[in-house]
């Protein structure tokens, strides 16, 4: 520690902080424009100016000095604050003096100083400049007369986001910040929007709505996808105005995407549901609650008689809270004594939970005076969460592997950390293998393009090229059984097979093995091109087993497309495990706590659960329980959906929205949403975060007690009074979770994979990968290839917009893209004689879709990318239950019109 006297007082600081630093951390105000803590000082403005002994003659930025032991430092003289004065009167001299018409009044960093600095006339005058204003952008207004150069934007887009869509256009009296052109194209996160310290960027969606003094604000938990971003909801008379974020959050450090910041108003949307409906007549009919919570109980109750539990099944919901998932899969498992429950999670993420469970084992709690829940001190714990993990681990990685993920789309705060660590120059290598080039991919320092459906035997591959080259340098890392059964495995596996299913050769490989073995800090980022393959489960396997190998060093981060993805799985909505992913004949414990019976017979997974619903198999399911789904808005086929939904005798919606498969349902229960229930939802990172709630349209209830409801109705009451009371009943039974009651959360959450820093901690623990455990190796699949008839491949993707049936009521989302569309490589349209706009035909072995083209060199030849988030562009049809289909494509017939 050093010394440093500020204004005459003494006070510590960390060597290499700088002036501005120290002063803000003890509370003294040094007046600043271009200075921005989550942004490297730049020293422009100079507002920042102080006097330093020793040190220069004039004054010195505050921002870019750091501080030396027995400094003395001066922030307030009247000679800095006529300085300070002199150059804000010479940044007014372009700038229009109209803060009653600007939306930033009342909350300007520019009007602020002028206050401060007690400005109230314009000496200067210089040639006018004539501003390009841009208001045909959408939800983003531009005012150049309102900049003041401060970089901050350009910095933010750069640095944080990875857009690089801002940048400085001329130089001297004329520089200004442009977006190329006159209309902004870019990822409309409206990040520049909460950096700018003026009116220069501003929310279209927000102009002349509100005061800033006016507004009343709520901190959130991002409901879209699993990144765990920090939003700030602010609204006026109960009404939301705005969507914006704080730079104090630990999570997304004040940057969030465009699904976040204006697709938020899906919370007072016109088409929420509000009152219960039941099909009458074959019509969805509104009636009253008892009415509607009587009718279900009734037919639940009819079934379940006639046809026992088992033909009852019931769906959780990535949407909903960790309280409503675990209260949904005890309803069915306690309450119906169905072991059929699932999710769509299934379809992608928890196909990797299920392999790295499968490998590296379930979550254990050792403890120092025996196996239990109490709070003694921990011995060691276990399981695959070890292997798991955080933003932090991503800022502190010196290696960073990419496989089968396009990460923006998917989890966009896992980029931003990454950006933050390349600029910081802490992450040294940053490696990327993909199908497609993104603009993610353009950053890395090595890109490998891999084929369509081959990220499986790409980590396959790296691994062979490990146990060829590591030699002795593996020795000690791994700690685990089967090594030989393995090597045997990998060894049978040709280099010519791995580099014809791939498209990369064997030294590409070698080089992503020597990568890893030599970084000290290793991550590896997994996502939905891995995942979402029909032997997705298969693929993981090899994941895990890479984590075997190189031991405790190499953290995984899985992509996570819903905010609860990973809390659905934690919470037990899984037919392969109970909550805590304890196995199903660990169910004792469970019924110990719930005082009934739990079925310990594994449950049918999702397919074979609709496929039951359809009347296929030898277990029909009569009973369908759906929580905050829409089964077509995924990658299993529409047709089996559509005949499931149909043939099956109930079905039951808890929905916010009447979307497709709510649409079919014999009963519908309006549902908040999770920013409007009290609860926990569980980010991809593990990180466990409280989401207060903060209710908009009267009328619908939490869905954690419509199942109260229903459960008293059948005769097996869930007696739960507030969401509190259920997060302690999962922090019994699943002792990761125990570190904090709900109301005692703080505000950045707790990782369940970090229980040793909380009040159990003991320093004598020990993380450990079970060397008991095995390698799973299984044959993997080859992906599928393109066919004489159907020459291309589908490859279903994610939508930097969209992200699922929520976002299409989305303000922002409608707004940005609001159609979906089939994306061709152009070279690929060029030989369909197809142009950027023009319709073409998708057909697949399960059906065919008419929608638009749009031409992406990104795109793989022969390879056609669409997403599954639009109603108009129906993609499920196409698909059978994974990411990857050949397909025929033609230009679509001309629409004859009218006749």
């Amino acid at each position: 520690m050093i010394t440093v006297t500020i204004n005459g007082k003494a006070y510590q600081a960390q060597p290499g902080m700088t002036v501005m630093e120290v002063a803000d951390a003890n509370g003294i105000r040094i007046p600043r424009l271009c200075y921005h803590k989550a942004l490297s000082p730049i020293g422009a403005c100079r507002i920042c100016v102080v006097e330093v002994k020793p040190g220069p003659p004039r004054p010195v930025p505050a921002c870019t000095t750091p501080v030396a032991d027995k400094m003395e430092v001066v922030t307030e003289s009247e000679s800095l604050a006529h300085y300070r004065r002199e150059l804000l009167q010479l940044l007014l001299i372009n700038h229009p003096l109209d803060c009653p018409i600007c939306d930033k009044g009342g909350e300007c960093e520019l009007q602020n100083l002028t206050r401060e600095l007690k400005i109230s006339d314009q000496p200067y005058q210089a040639a006018k400049l004539t501003p390009q204003y841009d208001s045909q952008s959408p939800l983003i207004e531009r005012y150049p007369d309102r900049c003041v150069n401060c970089e901050r934007c350009v910095r933010t887009c750069r640095g944080w986001v990875g857009a690089a869509a801002l940048y400085f256009d001329n130089r001297g009296y004329r520089t200004a910040v442009t977006a190329g052109g006159k209309v902004m194209d870019c990822e409309f996160c409206g990040s520049c929007i909460g950096v700018c310290p003026t009116g220069a960027i501003i929310d279209k969606t927000f102009k002349y709505s509100a005061r800033a003094w006016q507004l009343r604000k709520q901190v959130i938990v991002c409901p879209y996808c699993g990144g765990g971003c920090h939003l700030v909801l602010e609204t006026k008379k109960g009404k939301l105005k705005r969507v914006t974020a704080s730079f104090d959050e630990s999570v997304n450090g004040g940057i969030i995407c465009s699904r976040g910041r204006f697709s938020l108003d899906i919370v007072q949307h016109e088409k929420r549901l509000t009152q219960p409906l039941v099909r009458k007549d074959g019509v969805l009919t509104p009636v009253g609650w008892e009415e509607a919570l009587d009718y279900a109980a009734e037919r639940i109750r009819e079934i379940r008689s006639r046809y026992g539990p088992r033909a009852l099944a019931g769906i959780g919901s990535a949407r909903a809270t960790n309280e409503s998932n675990y209260t949904f899969q005890k309803f069915c498992r306690a309450v119906l004594g169905t072991s059929h429950v699932d999710s769509t999670g299934a379809l992608d993420h928890q196909k990797m939970l299920r392999a790295l469970v499968h490998v590296l084992g379930r979550p254990r709690v050792a403890w120092a005076e025996g196996e239990g829940a109490s709070h003694r001190a921990i011995r060691e714990v276990s399981g695959f969460q070890v292997a798991l993990g955080t933003l932090d681990d991503l800022d502190r990685a010196d290696t960073v592997l990419v496989v089968g993920s396009d990460v923006k789309k998917e989890t966009p705060p896992l980029v931003w950390r990454i950006n933050q660590a390349q600029k910081r120059k802490s992450l040294r290598e940053l490696l990327v293998v993909s199908s497609r080039h993104t603009r993610f991919r353009s950053s890395a320092r090595w890109g490998g393009t891999c084929r369509p459906g081959s990220s499986g035997f790409v980590v396959l591959g790296i691994l062979k090229a490990l146990f060829e080259t590591g030699g002795e340098r593996l020795r000690g890392l791994g700690d685990f059984r089967r090594e030989e059964v393995l090597r045997r495995r990998l060894d049978a596996t040709r280099w010519d097979l791995v580099q014809d299913v791939t498209g990369l050769d064997r030294d590409g490989m070698v080089f992503l093995a020597e990568r890893l073995l030599e970084a000290e800090r290793p991550s590896l980022v997994v996502g939905y091109d891995l995942a979402g393959l029909q032997d997705g489960y298969d693929a993981a396997c090899y994941v895990a087993d890479l984590l075997l190998v190189l031991g405790k060093k190499l953290k995984v981060h899985l992509t996570a497309e819903k905010a609860n993805t990973q809390g659905c799985s934690d919470m037990g909505v899984s037919p392969y495990w109970l909550p805590g992913y304890a196995p199903l004949d660990e169910a004792d414990r469970f019924q110990a706590v719930w005082k009934t019976d739990v079925p310990r017979d594994p449950g049918l997974p999702l397919p074979a659960m609709l496929a039951a619903a359809a009347g296929e198999g030898p277990e029909p399911v009569h009973g369908l329980l759906i929580l905050g789904t829409d089964l077509f808005g995924t990658t299993l086929n529409a047709g089996v959906v559509e005949k499931a939904l149909d043939r099956v005798p109930f079905l039951m919606c808890q929905e916010a929205f009447l979307n497709r498969t709510a649409s079919k349902a014999h009963v519908v229960f309006p549902a908040r949403l999770a920013v409007e229930t009290e609860g926990t939802v569980t980010s991809g990172e593990l990180r466990v975060q409280r989401q207060k709630g903060i209710s908009f349209p009267d009328g619908p209830l939490e869905d954690w007690k419509i199942l109260c409801e229903l459960s008293r109705r059948l005769g097996r009451p869930m007696e739960y009074l507030s969401a509190s009371e259920i997060f302690s009943e999962i922090s019994g039974l699943f002792p990761h979770y125990d570190q904090y009651a709900l109301p005692d959360i703080p505000a950045e959450g707790f990782w369940w994979n970090r229980l040793y820093r909380t009040k159990y901690g003991s320093t004598g623990w020990r993380r450990v990968l079970d060397p008991s455990l095995k390698a799973v190796i299984p044959w993997l699949e080859l992906p599928p290839r393109s066919e004489k008839d159907r020459p291309f491949l589908l490859l279903v993707s994610r939508s930097l917009f969209q992200s699922g049936t929520l976002s299409r009521y989305g303000l922002g989302a409608r707004t940005l893209e609001p159609r979906g569309r089939f994306r061709l490589h152009p070279q690929d349209a060029a030989e369909l004689k197809v142009k950027d706009g023009d319709e073409v035909r998708v057909e697949s072995a399960s059906g065919a879709v008419s929608g638009p083209v749009e031409l992406d060199r990104r795109v793989p030849r022969q390879t056609v990318q669409a997403a599954l988030h639009f109603e108009d562009l129906p993609v499920s049809r196409l698909t059978d239950g994974g990411i990857l289909r050949p397909v025929r494509v033609t230009r679509a017939a001309a629409d004859p019109g009218p006749k």
